[in-house]
């Protein structure tokens, strides 16, 4: 080797060794840069000194010290989140130097500004993107000043759907520019590694479908064999018939299980299955054994060794025995050929609306104001299991039944069997001459035989000669709510009152209009499902209609169960739970039904319904109609063309959760309240729907129940309290947590209907869905009773004479002039008085021309000009 290449071999390590040192710095470099930003900006926290802000705390909280507050608030001011973009590139330019550490260094200048433009595109729309769809938590906006700038400029130009098509559009490319990232490249390999998985999953399941095929073919074999050591064995030895369950318990402490349900079903069908299988054979049966349900006790005794002539007479004696009971077995398989088994078919379930196929496909589009929440916020419904009874088991059940009815000389026959849910009904035909009031009085020994819960007997049955005998299963199944208004019969109700209850004992969806009830009564005990049942119905109500179409007024004197719902548009006041409250929130029910029967006698039509249809008629026609009930003011220039238009009006429901503590409290004010509303305020459109866990006769009074046809009653401690509510017993005999019994309008019978269940959880993401989709208009007037152009006959208070002469008002009306406030509550609150003389006051400032007339919604107007200013 010459000088000249030596001296070039030594630059040439001289250069490796300087790229190798200049990589492996870049390298250690950026880690280090990319961790400590990281801390940085992790660690923010908006009162530490920096860029923006000069900060409240003496020592910097920052993982990075006062130096990485500064970055941090410099990125964050300018970038918003995207600052996390930063360390998350400088890691990608590390992992490019390691990965690329046996490469030559070649440095790029076109590559490079290439590279540049990118990052400054990927910035530009990141920032932006964050700026229209803002996440809080910074001061300033998520995409920064940058993308507040941004955002701006492309919503004012391309409004929010083409800014953000356009703004995800530029960030795919310029991360395809920035890192070279080929998205198609990136959906092959995707692809292809899903239908590996796909393939390695069929596989799986084919090798492990074949690997059960290969043991159950294993297990026969095994049988077969051991079936064939035996067959020779059977023709010396005495074959045992199989221990029943009875036999186990016989002597021991779980005796009482011995008259359990099940286990004498089971007992019925292993005896069964024992005489098939010996119906050829001839061999005597050797064991003591005890049989509850033939009632006797059977004992054979073979002695090997004794005369062939005892032998012979005890094979005969169990030969008789066998065939004894087959004949009672085919007997009773006689009987059962004509019971006829309903198919358990959960209809809900199976019929799935339009509404719910429309939420499947998800929300293509941004929130729009005005649309129902999504039933997608409520619990999936489980999926369905199978039946807990066979068709053996519920045939054995039947004459079970028919021997315990016998057992108390009623004789009776099994025609027919309902599987639900949650019971299972039993239809019976009693022999002739038996009354169905025996049957009733022996529920309670029914249910004790049958080891159950309890049963219900169903005295009439529309449409039926027979008489219905409810006996729980032994596995309950849970209807969710979300289940109930998946059906078409939810969805198929134009009513905005429909209300979802649950499903009925053959699985069936239960959906009733409260419009058609018209005001509903619900009463039943502690933990008996009646505060889910209330929710049911309100959110049926807020998943149906908006708050144009309903409103509500919810009373609730425990302040717990509804207070949940203050905040959503649908209220005309927040959730009332003063009681002295409640009765002016009647009070203004009362004066709101009065004044729209005067606008639909008005416009000649008989209810609601009819009334809303001229109004938006009117509006469609161009020609929208007038109030009729307003009244020019002779000391104003206004004339009929200043005449206000009518809108239309929703249908209101007063809830009360607990009505029994509020006639407590304000007494029988409340029930004339309550009647006068259940009589005449059904055209009116305000419906009731009283709820109450205290069932007694000074509640329910008859002047409520005779104004208040339907009713639900969940379960009571007792028959009477049954009779309070149903006029009928039954309810005592309810299982609990949302079994009901529904009695219709214009029906007798009840309908047992199992509630569907609701979840805190279900009503909390309804509720905040809702305060998401507007706020409440509330009416001020409603809590303090409203005022009325005229008085409520026998609700009115007492009348305190001229009111112009009260000596405090002149300092009302400097009050109302001064404020322009015109309410009732604002003069009781300023001068401190009690309500009645403040409505006084105000009727006087009406008459005298200072305020104007109460309007629909019990707002007036302050027509009198403001006071001269000294």
């Amino acid at each position: 080797m010459n000088e000249a290449e030596a001296k070039v071999d030594k630059q040439g390590r001289f250069q490796a060794y300087i790229s190798q040192g200049v990589r492996e710095g870049a390298l250690i470099g950026l880690v280090a840069l990319c961790v400590y930003l990281f801390m940085a900006l992790i660690s923010y926290n908006p009162e530490d000194p920096g860029w923006a802000n000069t900060g409240h705390n003496q020592v910097a909280t920052n993982y990075a010290g006062r130096t990485g507050a500064w970055f941090a608030n410099v990125l964050f001011y300018f970038f918003g989140y995207v600052a996390y973009l930063f360390p998350l590139l400088i890691s990608y330019k590390a992992w490019l130097q390691f990965h690329n550490r046996h490469k030559k260094m070649e440095f790029h200048w076109p590559l490079f500004f290439v590279r540049l433009l990118g990052f400054v595109l990927v910035l530009i729309s990141a920032t932006g993107l964050l700026s229209i769809y803002s996440i809080a938590g910074l001061p300033i906006s998520s995409g920064g000043v940058l993308g507040q700038e941004i955002s701006a400029s492309m919503l004012k130009a391309f409004n929010l759907s083409g800014s953000s098509l356009l703004l995800v559009a530029i960030f795919l490319f310029s991360i395809t520019v920035f890192t070279g990232l080929s998205w198609l490249k990136l959906m092959d390999r995707t692809g292809a590694l899903t239908l590996k998985l796909a393939y390695k999953l069929i596989a799986g399941f084919k090798r492990f479908k074949a690997y059960i095929a290969e043991r159950s073919a294993d297990a026969h074999e095994r049988k077969a064999d051991k079936e064939r050591q035996q067959s020779s064995a059977k023709q010396t030895a005495v074959k045992e018939p199989p221990l029943l369950l009875d036999e186990v318990s016989v002597g021991s402490e779980n005796e009482p299980q011995r008259n359990s349900l099940f286990s004498k079903i089971k007992n019925r069908v292993a005896l069964k299955k024992h005489a098939k299988a010996e119906g050829l054979n001839e061999h005597s049966v050797s064991p003591k054994r005890v049989d509850p349900v033939l009632g006797g006790i059977e004992q054979h005794q073979v002695e090997v060794g004794r005369d062939r002539s005892k032998e012979s007479k005890q094979h005969s004696t169990a030969i008789e025995k066998i065939v004894a009971k087959e004949k009672i077995i085919a007997e009773e398989d006689q009987k059962g050929k004509g019971l006829k088994i309903a198919p358990f078919l959960k209809k809900s379930s199976q019929s799935e609306s339009k509404r719910v196929a429309k939420e499947k496909q998800g929300k293509l589009f941004a929130f729009e104001e005005g649309r129902l929440p999504p039933i997608t916020l409520l619990d999936p419904p489980e999926k369905i299991k199978e039946q807990g009874y066979s068709k053996e088991v519920l045939e054995h059940l039947s004459r079970l039944l028919e021997e315990k009815l016998g057992d108390f000389g009623v004789s009776i026959e099994v025609v027919e069997v309902n599987p639900g849910p949650v019971i299972t009904r039993f239809e019976i035909q009693p022999a002739p001459g038996v009354k169905v009031s025996r049957i009733t009085n022996l529920a309670k020994d029914l249910a004790r035989s049958l080891a159950v819960l309890s049963v219900r007997v169903v005295e009439v049955i529309p449409g039926k000669s027979v008489v219905g005998i409810e006996i729980p299963n032994e596995k309950r199944q849970i209807v969710r709510f979300s289940e109930v208004l998946s059906t078409k019969e939810f969805d198929d109700s134009q009513s905005p009152l429909t209300l979802a209850l649950g499903n009925d004992i053959a699985g069936d969806p239960i959906v009733v209009d409260l419009a058609k009830m018209p005001h509903l009564l619900v009463a039943g005990t502690t933990g008996s499902g009646k505060s889910v049942g209330v929710n049911a119905m309100l959110l049926s109500m807020l998943y149906k209609s908006t708050p144009e179409e309903v409103r509500l007024i919810m009373i609730d004197p425990k302040m717990l169960e509804l207070s949940i719902y203050d905040g959503i548009p649908h209220l005309l006041t927040p959730v009332v739970t003063d009681m002295k409250e409640a009765a002016n929130s009647l009070r203004w029910c009362v004066a709101e039904m009065e004044r729209r029967y005067r606008l639909m006698a008005a416009l000649g039509v008989r209810n609601l319904a009819g009334y809303n249809r001229k109004v938006k008629d009117g509006i469609e026609a161009g020609e929208p109609l007038k109030d009729p009930l307003w009244k020019p003011d002779e000391n104003l220039l206004n004339g009929e063309e200043d005449r206000p238009e009518l809108t239309t009006l929703p249908c209101v429901v007063v809830v009360v959760d607990e009505f029994a503590d509020m006639m407590m409290i304000v007494g029988k004010k409340v029930e004339e309240l309550i009647a006068r509303i259940a009589q005449k305020a059904r055209a009116a459109g305000i419906h009731l729907i009283l709820a109450t866990q205290r069932p007694s006769v000074d509640v329910i009074t008859g002047l409520i129940k005779a104004n208040v046809p339907t009713r639900i009653a969940f379960q009571v401690s007792s028959r009477i309290d049954s009779r309070t509510i149903l006029d009928q017993g039954g309810a005592e005999q309810l299982l609990g947590h949302g079994d009901m019994l529904y009695m219709p309008p214009g029906t007798g019978m009840p309908i047992r209907v199992h509630g569907a269940f609701v979840s805190d959880d279900e009503v909390h993401r309804t509720v905040d869905d809702w305060k998401q989709r507007g706020e409440p208009d509330y009416i001020e007037e409603i809590l303090t009773g409203g005022d009325t152009s005229e008085a409520i006959p026998g609700l009115s208070g007492e009348s305190s004479g001229d009111s112009e002469q009260d000596a405090l008002f002149d300092e009302a009306v400097a009050f109302v002039t001064e404020t322009r406030r015109a309410s009732i509550s604002s003069v009781q609150r300023k001068l401190k008085i009690g309500y009645n003389r403040a409505a006084n006051l105000v009727e006087a400032m009406e008459a005298a021309g200072v305020v104007s007339e109460a309007g629909h919604n019990g707002a007036r107007e302050v027509l009198a000009p403001p006071p001269p200013k000294d």
